[in-house]
């Protein structure tokens, strides 16, 4: 329902001062839940900067631990990697085979508005910072048709250029000068000279407005937002509320009325109240909560929220979501219309259940930080203490400005020996240590921030097998994890949904990304906003390498199909395989990997049946070669079975025969004493036996000659 038809609804005095009544009570009741909320949130962030705790205690030092800092820190680096990394977290899902492309289109192009167009990454750490130390964090998506204003000068321009400007729709003249010559003509007919004046050149200031006309991504100050205490979710609950402070130029170019909005000008605050102002101060020390009194009328301030409810204007008794903006502390309504999605989206690290708001790393580490700040202080002043000791003196026996001074090496001037007498105090921060190793362990069992995680304890991973080490990465890994699922299942999720429908809905051209190295044109006019999202979160470093030695085997497996059965084989084909080799260069850590390989392969073209299917010919052919090559290689198994056979028997009989000799030679010796030359008879003997071997070979080469089939030639 547009604008004009929802105020024709409420165009009853009674309907608008019930509407003003409701939103008026909401939005309190919202300002006090998130005041409460606001003070913890305020909290968390002295503790993440370091200006808390306080000292409770009259000690000495000041030293403040950093627990909170340090574990963020180190939980942001996996958290952005997860989110724009190479693979991609949110998915839009093909109803059916024939939207795979669309789909596969819908995310790259989604992805493409959140990164490219709009500054996703700062975006995305903003929000994902706040959350971690702040328990939310807010992103706003919205179709900005807000008017840009820039003035350019142009000289010497020629008159076609003139006319290309000035029919420009967007483009107004602001100065204008011309440029001219003479012409000097000779009128035909009377024979005289006509001098004109025609125009050279032109110098040119214009101004051209110019909408944006394009999804705008932003994050917004958790304190900015307020929330019904009732909601379960930001989805379904019944208010919610975006205050902020606006110029008077912001919102003219926003397309409201100038002089409507002039008259809720000057508002010298911030766009919170007092109560919920520590808040903004503990991000911003140096904010004074009041804005510079500007004398321009576009630059005045302007108090103006954006108000999402669940409303019944029109009285079937259902409610419907509308949106009313309104200006200044009185609430006065700029404009109503229904309202389809919610236009922010909520990051929360540990949703509660059944509330909106739940809770964030930093909740757990104010309790330990506050703790070892506190031990660490008396530690550090007993340390003092035991390094400079009080000192006992007698009065009017010691110069007492000598005692007070600390300088090394400075005499201490007494009138008798023994007049000064230091009190020893010993050092008691041995026995702190224990305390702090047990604050360090509760931390890493809270968060799942350590040492050994984080790659900086060599101890901790030494003597370790490549399982273990593996377990305690992922075990270590498996918080972030799970807060990287909340995100992406909430606020991301949302947020990709949400951009989706912009574009779909408001969107009235073809657009042009670049996409593997390609330009590829889209029109989101013609997509479906009812596919579904699939969430892909997965940050362990290890479960990345298992991914591409899989990969890698796939690609081998896949390497060995096509070389044996061809590439139009009905098992992988070359685009598989380039999805494959994508994929492992992704991984790799490369972003384009169009400059390594081609991403999209032709279809190879398909054989015809007829290629297909053998003739009988060349069956009958295949049969015979496969007999006749069956037939060659049992002639030659059988050949070489009788060779062996033939020089089995004779070494065997030849052994025989050569040992009867040598008995029968030491007989001869042993009764005759005959000498006989027992090397030359088995030098004989020997040249007989190869004599036998190479017959054997020669029978075995014929009988495999005439075993083995002729082929007609």
């Amino acid at each position: 329902m547009k604008e004009e038809e929802v105020l024709e609804v409420l165009q009853e005095e009674t309907d608008m001062e019930n509407l003003v009544g409701t939103l008026k009570s909401e939005m309190d009741d919202a300002k006090d839940f998130i005041h409460q909320v606001g003070y913890e949130r305020a909290e968390s962030t002295e503790y993440y900067i370091g200006n808390e705790p306080e000292g409770t205690s009259s000690v000495q030092s000041e030293f403040i631990s950093t627990d909170v800092r340090e574990s963020i820190l180190f939980m942001l680096p996996s958290i952005m990697r997860t989110f724009f990394g190479t693979k991609k977290v949110v998915e839009f899902v093909p109803k059916g085979p024939e939207d795979i492309e669309l789909a596969q289109q819908q995310t790259d192009y989604i992805n493409y508005i959140i990164q490219q167009k709009n500054p996703g990454f700062q975006v995305l750490y903003d929000v994902f910072k706040d959350a971690l130390v702040r328990k939310t964090g807010f992103v706003k998506v919205f179709w900005d048709d807000s008017i840009h204003a820039s003035t350019h000068e142009y000289t010497n321009i020629d008159p076609m250029s003139y006319q290309a400007l000035i029919l420009d729709k967007n483009v107004e003249i602001v100065k204008e000068s011309v440029m001219e010559e003479s012409i000097t003509t000779i009128d035909p007919e009377t024979q005289e000279e006509i001098t004109q004046q025609m125009p050279m050149s032109y110098d040119l200031t214009i101004r051209r407005l110019k909408p944006k006309d394009q999804v705008c991504i932003e994050s917004i100050p958790p304190e900015e937002v307020l929330i019904s205490r009732h909601a379960r979710n930001l989805e379904e609950a019944s208010y919610v509320a975006h205050r902020m402070i606006k110029s008077v130029s912001d919102l003219v170019a926003m397309g409201y009325d100038q002089e409507e909005i002039e008259q809720y000008a000057g508002y010298g605050g911030s766009a919170l109240d007092p109560e919920s102002y520590e808040e903004q101060k503990a991000r911003n020390p140096f904010d004074n909560m009041v804005y510079p009194d500007r004398h321009d009328a576009g630059g005045k301030d302007v108090y103006y929220v954006e108000h999402y409810l669940f409303y019944d204007f029109d009285g079937d008794g259902i409610d419907e979501r509308i949106r009313v903006c309104t200006a200044g502390d009185g609430l006065h309504i700029l404009n109503i219309e229904q309202w389809d999605d919610l236009p922010i989206c909520m990051f929360c690290p540990d949703p509660e259940p059944h509330t909106a708001i739940g809770s964030c790393p930093a909740d757990y580490l104010k309790p330990i930080q506050a703790a070892k700040s506190q031990i660490m202080r008396d530690t550090l002043d007993s340390l003092g203490h035991s390094i400079f000791p009080r000192m006992g003196v007698v009065e009017g026996q010691v110069n007492i400005d000598d005692v007070l001074n600390t300088d090394i090496g400075q005499p201490i001037r007494m009138r008798a020996p023994g007049m000064v007498q230091p009190f020893a105090v010993p050092f008691v921060g041995k026995e702190a240590f224990p305390v702090l190793g047990y604050l360090d362990e509760a931390k890493e069992n809270r968060t799942g921030v350590s040492k050994a995680s984080a790659g900086l304890n060599a101890d901790a991973l030494q003597s370790s097998t490549k399982t273990a080490v593996a377990a305690t990465m992922s075990g270590a890994l498996g918080r972030i994890e799970l807060i990287c699922r909340h995100f992406a299942e909430g606020g991301m999720k949302t947020m990709f949904k949400t951009v989706n429908n912009l574009v779909i809905k408001h969107q009235n051209a073809q657009d042009v990304f670049r996409l593997n190295g390609k330009f590829v044109p889209v029109d989101p006019r013609y997509w479906d906003n009812d596919k579904d999202l699939v969430i892909n979160v997965a940050i362990s470093k290890a479960s990345d390498e298992e991914k591409f030695q899989v990969l890698s085997s796939l690609a081998s497996k896949q390497e060995q199909i096509m070389t044996t059965l061809g590439p139009n084989n009905p098992l992988v084909n070359l685009q598989q395989y380039a999805t494959t080799l994508t994929r492992m260069i992704e991984m790799a850590g490369f972003q384009d990997a169009q400059s390594f390989i081609n991403t999209e392969v032709p279809p190879m073209p398909p054989v015809s049946p007829e290629q297909q299917k053998p003739s009988a010919e060349e069956i009958l052919a295949q049969a015979e070669a496969m007999k006749a090559q069956n037939l060659a290689q049992k002639a030659i198994i059988d050949a070489e079975t009788d060779r062996m056979k033939i020089i089995m028997d004779d070494d065997r009989q030849r052994d025989i025969e050569e040992a009867q000799i040598r008995i029968k030679a030491l007989e001869l010796q042993a009764k005759y004493g005959a000498q006989l030359n027992i090397a030359e008879i088995n030098a004989i003997m020997e040249r007989d036996r190869e004599t036998i071997r190479q017959n054997a070979k020669n029978q075995a080469q014929g009988l495999f000659t005439n075993n083995v089939p002729q082929q007609n030639i």
